[in-house]
């Protein structure tokens, strides 16, 4: 076995095409162009393992026994980079739905899809609530976050963030929704933190996810890691998950000729939105 004080060895490209393809099986998760994600990746976790060996380890997860090690090997994978508010316009677009349809609904349940370490669902959570109290509507809210990295959801879950990464958040729902921690930490206060629940989820499995209806799906910045067929499947799936007059919210460009029959697209500028249409 190689020390680790030694320079880390390059994948050869028929090491890369296996690990890339073993990926994409389990997860959808297309690294074809992202060589250096997932090289990065597994040095980060072979060297916690105090290993060098990509071939034995590509034998270890690869067995039914080793799900648990891939799990791990997931976790430094996936892209973890996100902000709250990342898209203002968007949450906007959110904000004025949720207003409209409040008054009329006994439930509002939102889906953060690829939830990453949080900031997302706790957004949509801010925003639903805060349309709740202005339409002075009595429903239930609920905002069901997930994410196929189990690290980055014991972080979201956690609630506690660097003061800095706030700066994004409105001045108001900051003071509304966070408290101090100590230093220059904060904490999203329970009253939000138990609007959301927390879920592992695969998206190569989301025709199987047990999730119920959905006035908002949100999902940004996650369909670039999949091929065009696999993204399609599932934005047809997403589509069925929605209530009737239900909104979907993609990232800019994501689904930019996807069309399903039973939605219609918004004309927002610089947001990527459907409705699904309510049958007679």
């Amino acid at each position: 076995m190689m020390a680790w004080s030694q320079a880390a060895p390059a994948l050869t490209d028929a090491q890369f095409s296996a690990w890339q393809r073993l990926v994409e099986a389990r997860t959808g998760i297309d690294l074809s162009q992202h060589r250096s994600i997932l090289e990065s990746g597994l040095r980060l976790r072979l060297r916690e393992l105090g290993d060098s060996d990509y071939d034995n380890y590509f034998e270890r997860v690869s067995r039914p026994q080793g799900r648990a090690e891939w799990q791990a090997l997931i976790d430094r994978l996936v892209v973890k980079e996100t902000r709250f508010f990342r898209q203002p316009e968007a949450f906007e677009l959110v904000g004025e739905f949720l207003r409209e349809r409040a008054p009329t609904a006994s439930t509002l349940d939102l889906w953060s899809v690829g939830c990453a370490t949080g900031e997302e669902p706790y957004s949509l959570a801010m925003v639903a609530d805060d349309a709740v109290t202005r339409a002075g509507a009595k429903c239930f809210l609920g905002v069901l976050a997930t994410d196929i990295c189990g690290e980055a959801l014991r972080r979201g879950q956690s609630g506690r963030f660097d003061r800095r990464r706030l700066a994004a958040v409105p001045l108001a729902l900051r003071q509304r929704y966070f408290g101090p921690l100590g230093g220059e930490n904060c904490e999203v206060l329970p009253s939000l933190r138990q609007r959301i629940c927390w879920s592992r989820a695969n998206l190569l499995e989301a025709a199987s996810l047990p999730v119920l209806a959905m006035d908002v799906i949100f999902c940004q910045n996650v369909l670039i890691y999949f091929r065009r067929w696999r993204t399609r499947q599932i934005l047809n799936t997403l589509a069925e998950r929605l209530k009737p007059g239900g909104l979907l919210v993609l990232g800019p460009g994501e689904a930019a000729h996807w069309q399903h029959p039973a939605l219609t697209r918004l004309a927002r500028p610089g947001v990527s939105a459907f409705l699904r249409r309510i049958e007679n």
